[in-house]
């Protein structure tokens, strides 16, 4: 499993990749996920892209062990330099999940599993092998969350989100937006249940879906 699309980024010497859409969304998601993230506990980021985002949310939230990992081997390198820069003890090394395979973490290793800009890049079969991935990796009372563009049923919240989601599927038209309640259904299959829907910045959404 590849991401069919990587974010566009800027390298540093020393290894680190900064992508401008983690620059803008780091600050909103760290909002929202105080009120979805258990207060204490590990928690696995699944595709952490260049590590960004893992290195802001490890400071955020120093009670939290934060895993990052990526399918590409040059994200996990970028994401062991924003490790190393950062100094942040609760902030791990990456690890290499591909989620149409078996994840290398026993159940109830972590206590949420985040993935941030990832459904919409992969086949809708990925998107169940995903929950598939977080529900044996989770124990009773874990939390998967989700963040992205989403369909509202078969709607678009915009014109750009129509114009961005046509440029995906000129690519492949395996990948593309999915809606809320197509993803809604997936997690429910693999035994979550809804917990939370979260409107965030330029229509995207924050689903948290939890283990009854």
């Amino acid at each position: 499993m590849a991401r069919h699309i990587i974010q566009q980024a800027n390298e540093a010497p020393d290894g680190r990749r900064t992508a401008p859409a983690a620059l803008r969304n780091a600050g909103p998601l760290i909002d929202a996920l105080r009120h979805r993230l258990p207060a204490e506990g590990r928690v696995l980021e699944v595709a952490s892209g260049t590590g960004q985002h893992a290195a802001a949310f490890a400071q955020a939230f120093p009670a939290l062990e934060w895993v990052p990992s990526d399918v590409d081997p040059g994200q996990r390198q970028s994401i062991a330099a924003w490790r190393r820069e950062s100094g942040l003890k609760n902030l791990a090394e990456p690890l290499a999940i591909n989620i149409s395979e078996p994840w290398p973490v026993e159940r109830g290793f972590a206590k949420a599993v985040l993935t941030i800009n990832l459904l919409h890049l992969v086949p809708v079969s990925f998107v169940s092998q995903f929950f598939e991935g977080a529900r044996a990796t989770l124990s009773k009372g874990g939390r998967v969350i989700v963040y992205g563009p989403f369909l509202r049923g078969s709607s678009y919240a915009s014109d750009g989100d129509r114009s961005f989601d046509a440029s995906l599927q000129a690519r492949d038209p395996a990948i593309g937006y999915k809606s809320v309640e197509a993803v809604s259904e997936l997690a429910e299959a693999c035994g979550f249940i809804p917990h939370a829907n979260d409107a965030m910045p330029a229509n995207n959404l924050l689903l948290t879906f939890a283990i009854p």
